[in-house]
């Protein structure tokens, strides 16, 4: 049994699952958060997509869990409407081409895995190159 748990140590870590100095770059030109209620607001950019503005608005979700702000990082589709107002039609048609792709998860329930974490702050860098 000891050797076991020897052997599952290897496994575990005490580093952050995901690089928050590289989430927060790139996030800034797109994301803010209240200081006290850690509620969060996406900037109005032009240059935003429906489908960057879930993935933005996951991320910092996802930030604030990370790092012990929020109980979860779980977002919806009628949370994401009534935080930012973005149209539900809108939000409904960006969810179904995010889910399976960035978004992960159940029935209304998703998240975003770490896996995918890189390659959306890589979607941003581009976008937000020179700012």
């Amino acid at each position: 049994m000891s050797a076991e748990k020897k052997y599952i140590e290897e496994l575990f870590t005490d580093a952050l699952p995901v690089d928050e100095k590289e989430i927060v770059e790139a996030l800034k030109p797109v994301v803010t958060i209240q200081r006290n209620s850690k509620e969060i607001f996406l900037k109005n950019e032009k240059k935003l997509t429906v489908e960057d503005k879930i993935l933005a608005y996951g991320l910092a979700k996802k930030l604030l869990k990370m790092l012990g702000y929020s109980e979860t990082e779980i977002i919806s589709a009628s949370e994401v409407y009534e935080k930012t107002g973005i149209k539900k039609g809108s939000i409904d048609f960006a969810f179904k081409s995010l889910r399976g792709n960035f978004l992960f998860g159940k029935r209304k329930s998703y998240e975003i895995p770490n896996y995918k974490v890189s390659e959306i702050v890589k979607r941003f860098r581009e976008k937000f190159k020179g700012k």
